[in-house]
């Protein structure tokens, strides 16, 4: 059952770290509906490609955490730090999904733009599966 959680968490993060480098270098797939927006559908955050990149490092840098928490790499880090970052990614996650924001988290007040029913359907789902994907990981370490 951990390696299924560690496989799903994986690929969710594979898959954010891939389109954030991909939009960094100018990827367009997908861009329209990548950042919160407005009432009116303009950009409520400015559209950057090193905040793309710096994203999708991130992303890419938790899975790295988490494939050496699982064992799967070796990473110069004792397991307590490990586990420490787990958990402390779980909580951003998890509160990046059930945020009171205005413009993202399943309880954002905008939900008429298409960043929003994006929103809603895949991103704050995922971080929210991401969240608690994370948290059960390190939970049920008895290392």
């Amino acid at each position: 059952m951990e390696m299924a959680i560690v496989a799903a968490c994986s690929a969710v993060l594979m898959l954010g770290a891939g389109f954030h480098v991909y939009w960094a270098f100018g990827g367009r797939i997908g861009a329209g509906v990548s950042l919160p927006q407005r009432e009116d559908g303009s950009p409520a955050v400015k559209e950057t490609a090193v905040g793309a990149l710096a994203v999708g490092l991130v992303l890419a840098l938790v899975l790295l955490l988490l494939l050496g928490f699982a064992g799967l790499i070796r990473l110069p880090l004792p397991h307590w730090l490990l586990k420490t970052a787990l958990i402390v990614w779980a909580a951003a996650f998890t509160l990046r999904a059930l945020s009171w924001s205005r413009y993202f988290g399943l309880f954002k007040r905008v939900r008429n733009t298409r960043f929003a029913r994006y929103d809603s359907l895949l991103y704050s789902p995922s971080c929210l599966l991401l969240g608690l994907g994370l948290f059960l990981l390190a939970l049920a370490d008895t290392a």
